[in-house]
């Protein structure tokens, strides 16, 4: 959940990934779960988190996201998903998108997308994340700070 609420509003935020989540596990999640599967759960991440400060639909307030840092117009969150077709819950399938959010702008980047599987041996899933925002995003960590 965010403890600092973005404010309402219906304006959809335009979703890229970043060139790390596309070269490092991007990849491997694409080959994990190939052809429809991928497909529709890659437009589910993108429409949910385009849509997260809708009026009707407001997910800031759900299990599904977590505040990470936030300063002023400026969010790292991560997010839980799921992969489509799958009965699992989005907590349980251990799927995970950590995103940077730029309100004044409306753009919202996936900066990394793993599942645990892929942590390495002896890190929590905190540590993990600390570790590559520090060594690959420090500017988007600075804006949050």
């Amino acid at each position: 959940m965010f403890t600092h609420l973005l404010p309402k509003d219906d304006t959809p935020f335009g979703v890229i990934y970043s060139d790390h989540a596309k070269n490092h596990y991007l990849k491997q999640l694409q080959k994990d779960n190939p052809g429809k599967q991928w497909e529709v759960t890659s437009e589910a991440i993108s429409e949910d988190l385009s849509r997260i400060s809708y009026s009707a639909q407001d997910m800031q307030q759900t299990q599904q996201v977590d505040e990470l840092y936030h300063k002023d117009d400026f969010w790292i969150f991560k997010y839980d998903f799921r992969i489509a077709g799958r009965r699992e819950s989005t907590k349980d399938a251990g799927y995970r998108c950590v995103v940077f959010l730029d309100n004044s702008k409306k753009i919202i980047e996936i900066l990394m997308i793993f599942h645990h599987k892929y942590l390495p041996k002896n890190t929590s899933e905190t540590q993990f994340i600390d570790k590559m925002l520090i060594d690959n995003f420090k500017d988007y960590l600075e804006k949050c700070r």
